[in-house]
């Protein structure tokens, strides 16, 4: 198949980025070929999926996703027309669904939309869930949870809403869990107990919970650091508070690591925590399981479909309070015949049902499947 990618940039410090980066990756290995269009603004930041071609374009308004993509038209349909596609993928309808669904109209070929979670604050998305969205041939999101809650929100789209989970690449290659030097680097000493968690620092990660658990942990007196990895908005504002909550000792914000250090840290952490709002997948938890760590997380999104409650972790409600956390915690950190238990069944897990092998290949039968019923209307 030629399919058109219509992309801002990869982020490979969000769930959302690394899945369109992997899954275009996934394609262009399986003799597809993949075309992305690209803002060339973003040029110095864009990773590149391998195997795939990337059209550079000038278009003011592919960095101002609430344009839909208006002024980005004549550059994205001269390089539509140039590369001839037999399928659009539109990486996100919020941003560039209008100008994504003139080309298809104008080219007479269908359109895949993905969509990673309903987010109403976005400027005009109930305005695109109603006029746009049930023009598309197909959406895909990435769970169950994602796909319920978007064909609740547009009913009219109910046949032409599916999911295909993430995936997660094999560690073993970086993976060396004696190689302790990344607690060298941060001054941890060999022997603490480290709780890890990572994301984007922003307010549905809901780090500040994370913050009353460290808080209620230090005052029973138990040992160990909780590690968080990542930037983003709430960086000095989560700095201010372990400050002021005197959680210096124990909480330590770390910023981005390299995939090497991220790997080691989570193979040798107690568990991953995860007491997200919301969450349209979970990537960084499954990575963390496929290092065979529990992982402990909320009841939010479609973490639950992540997390196999009391058998590689735990699913934990957060609008109780932090005990059942604590109690999870203290639980891993104690027993560790329970330890090692949910961490091989955790990775187990993800061998088996997250891979972006296994997600490539469903998507290509998706597109395969949309291309061939669009021509035989």
């Amino acid at each position: 198949m030629r399919i058109l990618a219509i992309q801002t940039a990869f982020s490979v410090t969000s769930g959302g980025g690394r899945a369109d980066y992997e899954i275009l990756s996934e394609l262009a290995c399986r003799d597809n070929i993949v075309e992305i269009v690209m803002p060339r603004a973003n040029r110095m930041i864009a990773t590149v999926p391998p195997g795939t071609q990337v059209h550079w374009i000038s278009a003011r308004g592919m960095k101002i996703p609430q344009s839909l993509g208006i002024t980005a038209f004549p550059s994205v349909l001269r390089a539509a027309l140039r590369f001839r596609p037999q399928i659009i993928r539109d990486h996100s309808p919020y941003s560039y669904g209008l100008m994504s669904l003139w080309i298809s109209r104008l080219l007479r070929i269908p359109i895949v939309g993905m969509i990673y979670h309903i987010d109403d604050s976005i400027r005009g998305a109930r305005w695109v869930e109603k006029n746009l969205l049930p023009r598309y041939d197909q959406i895909l999101t990435i769970s169950c949870h994602s796909m319920s809650n978007l064909k609740q929100s547009v009913p009219e789209i109910s046949d032409r809403v599916d999911y295909i989970y993430c995936g997660v690449r094999a560690k073993s290659a970086v993976l060396d869990a004696q190689d302790n030097s990344w607690r060298n680097k941060l001054g941890i000493s060999d022997d603490v107990p480290v709780f890890i968690s990572s994301g984007v620092l922003e307010p549905r990660k809901n780090y500040n919970f994370l913050l009353d658990i460290m808080d209620k942990w230090s005052k029973m007196g138990r040992d160990g650091i909780l590690i968080i990895t990542g930037e983003g908005e709430l960086r000095d504002e989560l700095d201010r508070k372990i400050h002021e909550m005197d959680l210096v000792e124990k909480v330590r914000l770390v910023g981005y690591q390299s995939e090497t250090d991220l790997v080691r840290m989570f193979a040798s952490s107690v568990a991953f925590l995860s007491p997200s709002k919301m969450e349209g997948f979970g990537l960084a938890v499954a990575e963390a399981m496929a290092c065979g760590t529990p992982a402990i997380v909320s009841n939010k999104g479609a973490l639950p479909e992540v997390v196999s409650h009391r058998k590689t972790g735990f699913v934990l409600p957060i609008n109780q309070g932090p005990d059942s956390w604590i109690s999870a915690m203290i639980s891993l950190s104690d027993d560790s015949a329970l330890y090692k238990s949910y961490g091989e069944a955790a990775e187990s897990r993800i061998k088996d049902m997250f891979t972006w092998e296994r997600a490539g290949t469903e998507t290509e039968a998706v597109y395969q499947q949309v291309v061939d019923q669009y021509h035989h209307r």
